[in-house]
């Protein structure tokens, strides 16, 4: 699928929003064929909420529920209860494809079959800090580190239910050898971030691919 319309996003951010930045300036720098129609986070002090307001984009806050009825229920269904207000927060926007950046809880499949295309793939797109699968979950940069690893990386991603797993868009890698600490190796690997993802975001959101099915998981594959 081609077009020469914008393609409406809807950024979800937990935390600083640098990703959220980098995305808004290759949009405004004539680099991304996008329209950024709204920043929605899940924690109200999230700096992104921030960010998104001084440029102008509507900002949304979908906090997680404090109800004693819901904090008692199984973690699937509280997921499943914030994805509907999650729903409901996106729905005036009408976006063709949700961009996590930095978003740092795990969605359901409520949210993800709301945004699953024709092809079979979700139009969720995700950023993470590895060179996928190693390193799955939260301080990936710091795992790397920990683990005397000779590369980092960074990985576009679609999203699936199941955590990290979705067909893998492109990837890039950074020596880390003479990092002293994780806070370096997450300096660098946020500069490739910062680069790599709105370049990917320019064949994904048209959905310029191929979805190839391989032995263990779909990929992606840009034409």
């Amino acid at each position: 699928m081609t077009s020469s319309k914008a393609i409406p996003i809807v950024v979800l951010a937990s935390g600083r929003g640098s990703n959220f930045d980098a995305i808004l300036k290759s949009i405004r720098d004539g680099k991304l064929h996008a329209e950024m129609k709204a920043l929605i986070s899940d924690q109200p002090d999230a700096l992104a909420l921030k960010r998104a307001e001084e440029a102008g984009i509507p900002a949304v806050c979908v906090p997680v529920s404090q109800d004693p009825k819901t904090k008692i229920l199984p973690v699937a269904e509280r997921r499943k209860i914030h994805d509907q207000e999650m729903l409901r927060a996106i729905a005036p926007f009408h976006p063709r494809f949700l961009v996590m950046a930095g978003y740092m809880r795990v969605v359901s499949s409520t949210l993800i079959e709301a945004f699953r295309s024709e092809r079979g793939y979700s139009r969720i797109t995700n950023v993470h800090p590895s060179l996928l699968p190693a390193f799955p979950g939260v301080n990936s940069y710091g795992q790397a580190f920990r683990y005397g690893a000779a590369l980092a990386g960074v990985t576009v991603h679609l999203v699936e239910e199941d955590v990290d797993q979705g067909p893998i868009c492109a990837q890039e890698s950074f020596e880390i050898r003479s990092c002293r600490g994780p806070e370096e190796v997450e300096r660098l690997g946020l500069a490739i971030e910062h680069r790599l993802y709105p370049e990917s975001l320019n064949w994904i959101l048209p959905e310029r691919f191929e979805a190839v099915q391989r032995e263990r998981r779909l990929c992606v594959c840009p034409h």
